[in-house]
């Protein structure tokens, strides 16, 4: 992929921001992500200060068919029964988010587990590259992407301890082979990961820390581990972010994993992983990366409202896509 200069698009801080719901749970490690949608609208999500706001609903998620029970563990073949809805899910959004970046709006999408990215997220990148593709094929910009999330999500089915889709995302958008999500990733759905940071990793399986690297001169995405938070101010980080996902000015996509923070400030989540970071950690890096201007789109993941207490993570899942995508 190239590396050539990128520009923000100039009509970026007038876009009109575009909501869809993907209320689907089949890819995590169990029930209840499936409410999130919901629950954040009723948090305030879709009141972003400076923007104007349409609410296109929640895309239809196919039901299980009767009797079938998700049994977890490794499965190569990829042949779990979730997989079919899963990949209908993930069609729909990227047909949702890649004719939501024409028509030049921005996607917020409400999850749901962290299945829905492969689809949203490559509905972006597809629409960014048809953007550019018409005046300069070999020279078109190269868009980022940023991963925060207590997992990286760089599992497939033959590396995948659990076997959840949901810890599949991110491999398929830089490219490994995740056979369901190879088709609706498409050819020009996928990422450079020279381009691609994960921000906040903490529970990483084998294979997955097998294609990250904390060099910044590796070709592999960059990880910016829970330790970084402790020891670098947020400027910092955000410069190292920007650096990596949008050199020169450029653009980048968002897709925001509630686990990233530490389960006591944000405890409705699907699989909570302590020892985050905190919320005073991460909302200072998300303003320093909003400063900048260039995210395009945005994910909001894996709240569990049936986990949450007092409303917590809902609020912060409510602040992070308000720092990110007001305009004021």
């Amino acid at each position: 992929m190239s590396t050539a200069r990128t520009s923000i698009p100039p009509s970026l801080n007038a876009a009109r921001l575009e909501i869809v719901g993907a209320p689907v749970d089949h890819g995590g490690a169990g029930p209840g992500a499936s409410g999130g949608p919901r629950a954040l609208r009723r948090a305030g999500v879709a009141s972003i200060e400076g923007r104007v706001v349409h609410d296109l609903g929640d895309i239809e998620v196919p039901i299980l068919p009767p009797g079938v029970e998700i049994v977890r563990g490794p499965d190569p073949d990829s042949r779990r029964p979730e997989w079919a809805a899963l990949r209908s899910v993930c069609r729909e959004l990227h047909e949702r988010t890649r004719q939501i970046v024409a028509d030049g709006g921005i996607p917020l999408v409400l999850g749901g587990d962290h299945t829905l990215a492969a689809g949203s997220m490559s509905g972006v990148a597809t629409a960014w590259g048809d953007r550019h593709a018409a005046d300069a094929p070999a020279d078109a910009p190269t868009l980022g992407l940023l991963w925060f999330d207590a997992h990286a999500d760089l599992n497939t089915p033959d590396t995948t301890p659990s076997g959840n889709p949901h810890g599949m995302p991110a491999a398929a958008l830089l490219g490994h082979r995740v056979a369901p999500l190879v088709d609706v990733v498409g050819p020009r759905g996928t990422f450079d990961p020279r381009r691609a940071v994960f921000l906040g990793g903490r529970d990483l399986d084998p294979g997955e820390r097998a294609r990250v690297s904390t060099d910044p001169a590796s070709a592999l995405p960059m990880l910016i581990d829970g330790d970084t938070f402790k020891s670098e101010n947020p400027r910092s980080i955000a410069d190292r972010v920007l650096e990596r996902i949008a050199p020169d000015g450029g653009a980048f996509a968002l897709s925001f994993d509630l686990d990233v923070i530490d389960p006591s400030e944000a405890p409705g989540v699907n699989l909570p992983v302590p020892d985050g970071l905190r919320v005073e950690q991460v909302m200072p890096v998300l303003e320093h990366l909003a400063a900048h201007g260039g995210c395009i789109a945005m994910d909001v993941v894996e709240f569990d409202p049936s986990a949450d207490l007092d409303d917590r993570t809902a609020r912060i899942g409510v602040e992070a896509a308000r720092i990110m995508l007001q305009t004021t």
